[in-house]
């Protein structure tokens, strides 16, 4: 079998950094690749949304071309238009004239197929070679998928792809679709593969089917250091190296990591991709990984309790990501609907007439630890920590209302006896004297940090009627997640793309607060500052 790579960082990888290469780095990598001797090179989406030359988001072909390089060697280019993700219509595409991208790749759900024939035909008429890329494999019935073959038999296009959109794919299921599909298809056309990673077998798997025994002519996708969003994809390293190996040695594979240090190493230091336990959770059950994103940047939850929420989600829904119903069943998950009366009662008449400190587990617990020490000698206020207990401070009462600190908390709790527990109704602790209080009455409406920790506790307060809090440990949040907590223990995983978005909502959500309840930072805190406009 002769076997082609298409490397898609430009494009697929995209997904993680929002297709913000730069200029001067997306000509730097398509340069390398094709020194690398990668055989076909995806240069972005083309898109009624570009943005700036510095973004592989294209209004036409003719901006990809100003980014080729001047004498064409090794590779094909490649843009795609993705159906229904504020697409280019095919009519506004130039002639194919030999000098800038040479194939459109056109992905299309499977109620959309009359729409992607149509606009095939439209690209083959321009000149350019068509790729034709049904999203989620797995989701179509054999007779759907012959049918879709026949269909293909009649186009005629370079190449039609297997994409396991969902990273769900084992073995045995990927040959089926492939034989099925190479005993029925015109031998003419290339047959793809677009491996997600969710399950760690996009390598594996590109494996498999390069050892098959077929006349046909197979491309396999894949991005440097597998960059992706969520699991990612086949690493274009790992399957260049492998088939130098193997089948035919042609890839400068030291060209690949020239790529990776120079550039994807860069975006790896803010961004974040690769195979987590959610993901896996997310392929086992055929459901779209933005599911498992969505679960994991809430940084509430347990791996068990991401598998719960999955589960529940309707098997018909599982293949294409809906935000809303996955926001609901969070919510639902999350809210044990409590009458919490007495409870708040017990509260308000411990902190009566008191001063109040609240400690989030920010740096500044180290780095202003004597302030915030002489501000307890000074004021004796009742205090109250977020998530975390620690001897290290004089604390009246926890908070609590994340799953994933429940196991630390208890253990902490064991030489700790005098510290309250307060906690919300959606989680339970294993110690005696659990102050519960109403979940959902202290979440706010901002649908991205509604259940932030310190937001809740602050709007647990606001239903007591305290009119003033002192805040310490509420630094907000830093680029390198390792930089965020005082405690290397309590570190939870930040996700770059939302990480200013997250801050800028948490500080407008504070300053509503600050309407009704004077805050007052004892500590440095990028919510302090104004709103911004």
């Amino acid at each position: 079998m002769k076997i082609k790579i298409l490397d898609c960082t430009l494009r697929d990888g995209g997904y993680v950094n929002h297709w913000e290469f730069g200029k001067k780095t997306i000509k730097a990598i398509i340069q390398k690749l094709d020194r690398a001797h990668i055989d076909i090179i995806e240069c972005g989406f083309l898109t009624e949304k570009p943005v700036t030359d510095d973004f592989t988001l294209f209004k036409d072909v003719q901006k990809i071309k100003e980014l080729l390089p001047d004498h064409r060697k090794n590779s094909m280019y490649v843009g795609m238009i993705a159906i229904g993700e504020k697409e280019i219509h095919p009519s506004k595409l130039c002639d194919y004239d030999g000098t800038g991208i040479d194939g459109i790749r056109l992905t299309f759900h499977q109620n959309e197929i009359d729409k992607a024939m149509e606009w095939a035909e439209i690209i083959k008429q321009k000149g350019y070679k068509v790729f034709m890329q049904p999203v989620g494999s797995t989701t179509y019935t054999d007779l759907a998928l012959l049918h879709l073959v026949e269909k293909m038999n009649e186009l005629k296009p370079y190449a039609f792809y297997i994409v396991d959109t969902l990273g769900s794919m084992y073995r045995n299921e990927l040959f089926h679709i492939f034989y099925l599909i190479d005993k029925n298809l015109d031998q003419n056309i290339h047959v793809g593969f677009h491996a997600h990673n969710n399950l760690q077998l996009a390598f594996s798997n590109a494996q498999e089917l390069s050892r098959i025994h077929s006349k046909r002519k197979l491309i396999l996708d894949a991005s440097v250091y597998g960059m992706g969003r969520g699991a990612g994809n086949l690493p274009t390293e790992l399957i260049a190296e492998y088939i130098n190996k193997n089948i035919d040695a042609k890839y400068n594979v030291m060209m690949l990591l020239d790529v990776y240090d120079e550039h994807i190493s860069i975006i790896r230091e803010e961004y974040t991709w690769g195979y987590e336990v959610a993901y896996h959770i997310a392929g086992h059950n055929i459901c779209h990984p933005n599911y498992a994103s969505y679960l994991i940047n809430k940084q509430t939850l347990t791996m068990k309790d991401i598998e719960k929420i999955v589960i529940s989600i309707p098997k018909e829904e599982r293949p294409v990501f809906n935000k809303k119903l996955i926001e609901q069943l969070y919510i639902r998950y999350q809210d044990k609907k409590i009458d919490d009366t007495q409870a708040l009662s017990s509260i308000c008449e411990q902190l009566s007439e008191r001063d109040i400190l609240i400690l989030a587990p920010g740096k500044s617990l180290l780095s202003e630890e004597q302030k915030i020490a002489d501000y307890i000698e000074k004021n004796q206020p009742y205090t109250i920590s977020v998530n975390f207990v620690d001897d290290k401070f004089p604390i009246d009462a926890c908070f609590v209302s994340n799953h994933k600190r429940i196991d630390s908390i208890e253990a902490s709790l064991k030489d700790m006896k005098d510290v309250k527990i307060i906690a919300t109704s959606n989680i339970q602790i294993h110690a005696a004297d659990i102050i519960y209080i109403d979940y959902y009455s202290c979440i706010n409406q901002d649908d991205m940090v509604f259940d932030n920790v310190g937001l809740m506790l602050l709007n647990l307060l606001k239903r007591c009627r305290i009119g003033r809090v002192t805040l310490a440990g509420f630094d907000g949040f830093q680029t390198r997640y390792n930089e965020n907590y005082y405690d290397k223990n309590l570190i939870l995983k930040i996700n770059g793309q939302e990480l200013h978005e997250k801050q800028r909502r948490i500080r407008k959500q504070m300053s509503d607060i600050g309407n009704s309840m004077e805050l007052l930072f004892l500590t440095q805190s990028a919510y302090e500052e104004q709103e911004d406009v």
